[in-house]
């Protein structure tokens, strides 16, 4: 059984910075390893297998600060995937109450309900509609149905909230809501892409329903876009 070196560090890193310190010494010009015991051919292997424990050692690192940036990019507040997934929402949800064909929903994987269901009312009673955080690129806001106890409460018979986003630099008019594109939200918390939004903005949100059917707006949320 080999005998147990007490003297080597703990981590790996420190463990490659030892042997090439090691190596410095046997490798330099004059020194005769037949001093310590050691050949030639020994002082050639030590160099060899610490040029490739090294690379391992850098190789894994780098794999191991790719993959924690890359899920945070994936999964994070802003990630791609929350993104994606209010994406796909919004477009099944249109898709389902726009006059394509059954068949081509079908092929997207989304179904429709029957015809003559009765269309569900959404509430007319505003949401309550605020802002949770802003960072650069995105700001994060919540919804819920007004009143309720749940910081995550949908109201019934809808499917999310249209957000309408005033240029604040510009007078408050009654109405404004209705004059500008609307972004559609799932989901509470979300995220709102602020990267083209101007520095100042208001915000307006209403309920939607399933077909299109929405609510009344709320007050106007202002807030500074980062």
């Amino acid at each position: 059984m080999a005998n147990k070196i007490k003297f080597l560090p703990v981590r790996k890193g420190d463990q490659i910075a030892f042997a090439q310190q090691m190596h410095d010494v046997v490798s330099a010009t004059g020194f005769v390893p037949t001093t310590i015991g050691l050949t030639a051919q020994d002082v050639t292997e030590l160099g060899t297998l610490l040029t490739t424990d090294r690379g391992n050692h850098t190789a894994i690192n780098n794999a191991m600060a790719t993959k924690k940036a890359k899920t945070q990019d994936m999964n994070g507040p802003a990630g791609s995937h929350p993104q994606l997934m209010d994406k796909v929402r919004v477009i099944a949800n249109a898709a389902r109450v726009s006059n394509a064909a059954d068949g081509v929903l079908a092929t997207m994987g989304i179904t429709r309900r029957s015809p003559g269901a009765t269309p569900k009312i959404v509430p007319l009673t505003a949401p309550e509609f605020s802002l949770e955080d802003g960072k650069p690129g995105f700001l994060r806001l919540r919804f819920r149905e007004a009143g309720s106890a749940n910081p995550r409460a949908r109201a019934a018979n809808t499917i999310g909230v249209q957000v309408a986003i005033v240029d604040a630099a510009k007078p408050e008019v009654n109405g404004e809501a209705d004059t500008v594109p609307f972004v559609t939200l799932t989901r509470s918390p979300a995220n709102l892409d602020s990267s083209k939004l101007p520095g100042e903005v208001r915000m307006y949100a209403r309920w939607i329903g399933s077909r299109g059917q929405v609510g009344a707006w709320s007050v106007a949320l202002g807030a500074t876009v980062p």
